[in-house]
């Protein structure tokens, strides 16, 4: 299964999960039987069951960032713990922009079409001309809380994305993850607001909301993507002591699982794999070591080599961009790095 993919079911099944969640909500609100807790004699009458449903949207959306979220591969069991929800590093810089940027339609999607099925059995359907009353009148108020939705899990994404971008400095992370909630219960107020404003004046708002909130998420991306960039090349100024090339280009205590150069004395060129990328290098006038380029592991398709007159080019496929080229390898050695980075690239596991 390719990136996009994966990105697209990750997103989908959170979408259809959440969405599943908030109808069993709704449900048991519109019943009319609900109580405010187990040891409370309050009831929550039936005519709540719109707005705390869209109240219940706009929190989860907010803070969608911790649905997307597991364990950085390259980040390892003894990483410094920050704010930043684990995983999130390597949503925002190694997967596709797809699995960034289909968070939010998708959300809005699966829950605009959900809110369709809860007003269809609603016990208190709500009032003519708003969003919650409208809501099988018309297309407007499903439109309206797809937008809603689409900015609430962008400007959280955006938010979260500010957080992993100062990751390194715990305390503002941390005080960024608490806003970032107490945000989300903020959008979960505004949400349940919605649900009884007029149809016309939450379109108004809400869509050129969710157009400036792409914005803000792209920039957001592009600062986790620059100071990921930064945090690089700073790691390796901290490097003590002289480290021959190419290994002068490796992060502190990046280990190379697969290396192969090519003959050229003049023009040396390296292809290096380390658990958290491929990496194509070349020696500089000054002895140091240039970066040509790079890729995360879970872009690498396969490997393969091609020989002519003696000399082998190691060639590394890749998705959704071009493949990288090591010309004037050594057969064997060229044959031997391709099938152990293939075999790497298909099961994980480095073959001995």
């Amino acid at each position: 299964m390719s990136e996009r993919r994966r990105a697209f079911s990750r997103t989908l099944i959170g979408a259809v999960t959440l969405s599943g969640l908030s109808t069993v909500l709704f449900f048991i609100w519109n019943t009319g039987l609900a109580r405010t807790s187990a040891t409370s004699d309050v009831i929550i009458d039936a005519e709540a069951a719109g707005p705390l449903s869209f109240a219940f949207i706009g929190l989860v959306t907010f803070v969608a960032i911790i649905f997307f979220t597991g364990t950085d591969r390259d980040e390892g069991q003894r990483a410094k713990p920050t704010g930043a929800p684990r995983g999130s590093l390597r949503l925002f810089t190694r997967d596709p922009l797809i699995a960034v940027t289909s968070i939010g339609p998708l959300f809005g999607l699966c829950f605009s079409l959900t809110a369709l099925l809860w007003h269809t059995f609603a016990s208190v359907p709500g009032a003519p001309e708003t969003v919650w009353g409208d809501f099988t009148n018309s297309p407007l108020p499903f439109v309206v809380l797809c937008a809603a939705a689409i900015a609430s899990t962008n400007f959280g994404l955006a938010m979260a994305g500010v957080t992993v971008a100062v990751r390194n400095r715990t305390g503002p992370a941390l005080w960024l993850v608490a806003g970032n909630v107490t945000l989300g219960i903020g959008a979960g107020a505004l949400f349940a607001w919605l649900s009884f404003a007029n149809t016309v004046i939450a379109a108004a708002i809400t869509i050129p909301l969710a157009a400036v909130s792409v914005t803000a998420l792209l920039g957001a991306r592009r600062m986790v993507v620059s100071r990921a960039g930064e945090e690089k090349l700073s790691a390796r100024a901290r490097r003590r002591g002289p480290t021959p090339p190419p290994y002068d280009a490796l992060d502190r205590d990046e280990s190379v699982w697969l290396k192969i150069g090519n003959r050229n004395p003049r023009g040396a060129e390296f292809l290096l794999v380390t658990p958290s990328r491929l990496v194509h290098t070349r020696p500089t006038a000054s002895g140091s070591t240039e970066i040509i380029d790079e890729a995360a592991p879970n872009q690498v398709v396969e490997a393969s080599t091609r020989v002519d007159r003696g000399h082998a080019t190691a060639v590394v496929q890749l998705r959704d961009r071009p493949a990288f080229r090591l010309h004037g390898t050594d057969p064997e050695e060229a044959a031997e790095f391709a099938r152990r980075l293939t075999v790497l690239a298909r099961s994980g596991t480095l073959p001995d």
